[in-house]
Order: structure tokens, then C-alpha cells, then sequence
């Protein structure tokens, strides 16, 4: 969690989420309507991703469709070091790839 400063000088803990996804309007999206209330972190890659997460934010939000590493493995090395609650975001609506992804422990939504 990152510190802020009120106006009044208290200060307030924010949660951080960590948004990874390799196009980049969906990130500028996200990164927009979460920026207000919590601390942002941005990703356009797996590999990208896997340095952020040192970072240890709160909530990943998890492209799977990605070149090079995809979002599955993301999670699955992720998982070796953090215990944060990831939700992928995906198009895919086939049962198969539901039930690859909730294999890597992740809390999911299509």
C-alpha cells in the first residue's frame, strides 16, 4: 500500500492494482477510472508484469492473450511469490480455457 496526503495533512493508506495488458487503450482505460482511488501500476507485457509484481500490489488485473509470456504462466510464477487476488481479463468463453485458469488459482471473470 502507498501513502498519501490529504489537503488536511492525514495520511491515507492506498491499494495498489496492477494492470497488465498488451494493448495499450485498455490499459489507458483502466488506469484512468481506477487512478482516482488507488495507486495504479502498469504492465504491457508478461515480462514487464513479473517486474511490477515485485512491487506487491493488492490486485492484479490479468490480460491472458498476450505475446511473448501469456497471462496463464504470468499467474502461475506470480503465485511462487505473492498471494494477491488476480482477476483475468479475457474473451475467451470456451469452457476448457474457465477451467485452465481457475487451475492457477486466480479468481476469474469473462
Amino acid at each position: 500500500m502507498i501513502n498519501s496526503i490529504h489537503a488536511e495533512g492525514v495520511s491515507e493508506l492506498k491499494e495498489t492494482i496492477l494492470i497488465v495488458d498488451d494493448e495499450h487503450g485498455i490499459v489507458d482505460m483502466m488506469c484512468a477510472y481506477f487512478s482516482p482511488q488507488y495507486e495504479v501500476l502498469t504492465a504491457y507485457s508478461g515480462e514487464e508484469a513479473l517486474q511490477k509484481v515485485e512491487k506487491q500490489p493488492d490486485l492484479i488485473l490479468l490480460d491472458i492473450n498476450m505475446p511473448g509470456i501469456n497471462g496463464l504462466t504470468v499467474c502461475q510464477t506470480i503465485r511462487e511469490h505473492i498471494a494477491c487476488p488476480i482477476l483475468f481479463l479475457t474473451a475467451r468463453i470456451e469452457s476448457a480455457d474457465k477451467i485452465n485458469g481457475f487451475k492457477q488459482g486466480p479468481m476469474t471473470i469473462s
